[in-house]
């Protein structure tokens, strides 16, 4: 539901004050969110259809749609006066960064089938007894009654391939936000999980791949026309900086929207019947000097109008050094009437985000941004012109054509906006918000060169609003959010290098720890081959015969930090070969956790993914996961490790955080999880272990 008469109150009285702190410390049920005030008097907007926003344990919970779109489901606050350093900051971890509104594919009966045997063969009387005594039965109807009518919709619904939404649009629940405002979006990437999107202009900018489902804090701060992006994660996460510092993602300098409202909007959650709740844990609206005042957080920035050569103090990161020819400042903006002309500032520190507006007359000319410059003869140039786009790299002044795009080019008496990123190892270069040579580059050189600068060549052409900023930047202090939870162990418990006395992994004492590994579920084998590998038994002719945990007994019921390398059989894509393997945190028969990979021939690219036990019952389609692309391949040793407090978890691979979240994400009133064993999992993920290995298993305390 929506509430337009505050909305008609708020503007006839004047926009709203840029004061909003968020915290969802009120809980709400179900359908009852919209319209209620949040700490300090704002007022929740937005739209909620099918009345399946919530407030439970601190946070906001958007719910999946029975039937996907935009319009339908999201929180808005204002409306507020477009005014330089209005900044919207927002803590959230969405429900699937990949999730898509496409049609299921299992058939109904086959699901009932399934619920009732499940992957661990029970007998149907002892679930439907066990679903009967649980706290969650509630929820469990709600989930399946939303699974059956979303599945008899699916077949006449469009795919939706974006499914959040995030920052200033021009009503409290947009059409469309992929044409409306200033905002961030996500886009499934189907084997890469998650892309991010920003608008620019009239297009969407895609700054990476591979984003993972951990909780992300975006910040969109508006500027007199347009507005600068941010985002930042815990330590490690792909593609954003870590907090306390984030990462500028974007600049678009063309929305001119005057009223504007704060909001988040979810289109569609889940994936081919697969479900999980996003979670708002808090939303910010303040106005701040920090942005308001020109360029932001840069630290190198000109207008370039004015009077005179350029070889003189920028308005921001020092004096212009001219290396080629001459640029005069105009009225409009920065010129030359050489062949080609260069100048450069240095601001002390490798810029991560480089922007400049072109504003191009008749005549045929070309302008470009000069990026990781150590001096004269070596840089990176992007160049564009009415003829193409080309990304070059100078090497001792030889230059080396990287990439070039024909297709995208400067059009006559228009403005162009001009962009590159350059952060975590990763350049992506933007002409108007679209991406050119429709990749992104990996390269280390001149990686830490910190200078950057403006090419142009004669014709008509001025350029302006030149800025650069760093790749990372404090967050706002009026703006801080909490840190999201991790916590590792200090201490050893247990240490398996699997080295010693070969065969069966049942009955082995760990050279560290003072039990043995028992079997504690499952019928399946994993044998230690004593030179420092436990395999699973498994072949492509007789594969592992299903979910088998291996664990030893853990006496810290309330943390456990387990680490081990897995590396999945076989060597290629098309051998047959699947990895089902992982670890399991337990705390009786009835009660716990698998996280296992799914790597399979069908689909390309890896996952890891959480299969949750509670109360002597099993939702294969409430499995939480995230995908991985190559990061797990067959063959390659990779290393899994997970932090559980028995609520609240994080999944690493190799280091980086790929997967966060709390068991009351999943299920709001099922209690922590008392960890009584922990161990190594097999499991079944349509298709089972073919003979993966472990090595180098470690828990602490």
């Amino acid at each position: 539901m929506t509430v337009p008469v505050r909305i008609d109150t708020a503007v006839q009285t004047g926009c709203l004050e840029p004061s909003v702190a968020d915290f969802f410390s009120d809980d709400r049920a179900a359908g009852t969110v919209i319209g209620t005030c949040a700490a300090g008097g704002a007022i929740r907007l937005g739209c909620d259809v099918e009345r399946q926003i919530a407030i439970d344990h601190g946070a906001l919970r958007f719910q999946p749609l029975i039937t996907p779109g935009w319009q339908r489901q999201g929180i808005a606050y204002g409306p507020f006066r477009r005014q330089a350093g209005l900044v919207m900051a927002v803590s959230i971890t969405n429900g699937h960064n990949t999730s898509q509104g496409s049609p299921i594919p299992e058939h109904i009966l086959r699901r009932f089938h399934r619920w009732a045997v499940g992957p661990n063969t029970d007998p149907w009387p002892r679930r439907l007894v066990a679903w009967a005594r649980a706290p969650r039965k509630k929820a469990t109807v709600r989930r399946f009654l939303w699974w059956i009518r979303s599945t008899s919709r699916t077949y006449r619904l469009p795919n939706h391939n974006e499914n959040l939404a995030i920052g200033w649009f021009s009503s409290e629940a947009p059409k469309d936000p992929l044409v409306d405002g200033c905002g961030f979006i996500v886009h499934a990437a189907e084997g890469e999980n998650g892309e991010l999107w920003t608008r620019v202009g009239e297009r969407c900018l895609s700054a990476f791949r591979q984003m993972k489902n951990i909780e992300i804090h975006y910040l969109v701060a508006l500027r007199e026309t347009g507005a600068v992006y941010y985002a930042a994660a815990m330590e490690g996460a792909h593609g954003v900086a870590a907090v306390p510092m984030m990462r500028p993602i974007a600049i678009d300098p063309f929305n001119t929207d005057a009223l504007v409202y704060a909001g988040v909007h979810q289109c569609v959650l889940g994936q081919i019947g697969f479900r999980v709740d996003t979670r708002v844990h808090a939303i910010q609206i303040q106005r701040l000097e920090d942005f308001a005042r020109p360029f932001g957080t840069a630290h190198a920035g000109d207008s370039l109008t004015g009077n005179g050569t350029l070889e003189d103090m920028a308005e921001l990161g020092g004096i212009w050094r001219v290396w080629d020819g001459h640029i005069h400042r105009t009225g409009a903006g920065a010129s030359t009437r050489d062949d080609q002309a260069m100048a450069i500032l240095d601001p002390g520190a490798s810029s991560g985000l480089i922007h400049l507006l072109v504003d191009t007359g008749q005549a045929a000319a070309a302008a470009g941004l000069v990026w990781r410059a150590r001096d004269h003869e070596n840089f990176w140039l992007l160049k564009v012109s009415v003829e193409g786009c080309d990304l070059l790299r100078v090497e001792q002044g030889v230059e080396t054509a990287v990439a070039s795009d024909k297709q995208r080019r400067l059009k006559p008496n228009s403005t162009h906006s001009l962009q590159v990123l350059d952060a975590h190892g990763q350049i992506g270069c933007y002409l108007d918000g679209d991406r050119l040579f429709d990749s992104w580059f990996e390269s280390e050189f001149l990686e830490d060169a910190t200078c950057v600068g403006i090419w142009l060549n004669g014709g008509g052409l001025r350029l302006r609003d030149f800025e650069a900023h760093p790749r990372a930047v404090s967050m706002p202090p009026e703006m801080q959010f909490d840190a999201p939870w991790l916590r590792f162990g200090e201490d050893v418990e247990y240490a398996d290098d699997f080295v010693g006395v070969s065969g069966g992994l049942a009955g082995r004492a760990p050279p560290k720890g003072k039990h043995s590994w028992e079997r504690t579920l499952g019928v399946g084998f994993v044998d230690v081959d004593g030179i420092g590998a436990a395999r699973v038994r498994g072949t492509r002719e007789s594969p592992d015969p299903g979910r088998s945990l291996y664990t030893l007994p853990w006496d810290q019921s309330e943390f456990a930090d387990l680490e081990v390398t897995i590396t999945p059989p076989g060597s290629a894509r098309g051998q047959r070969h699947y990895c089902r393997a992982g670890l399991v945190f337990w705390q009786d028969d009835a009660n716990y956790l698998t996280f296992t990979t799914y790597l399979d021939d069908v689909y390309n690219g890896a996952s890891i993914a959480l299969f949750t036990k509670r109360h002597d019952f099993e939702e294969l389609y409430d499995a939480v996961w995230t995908m991985l692309w190559k990061k797990i391949d067959w063959g390659k040793p990779f290393q899994l490790r997970i932090v559980f407090d028995g609520e609240r978890f994080v999944v690493f691979v190799d280091g980086e955080p790929i997967m966060q979240r709390t068991l009351k994400d999943i299920y709001p009133d099922d209690p922590r999880l008392r960890i009584t064993r922990i161990g190594l999992a097999t499991n079944w993920e349509w298709g089972t272990d073919t003979g993966s290995e472990f090595s180098a298993f470690t828990a602490r305390r």
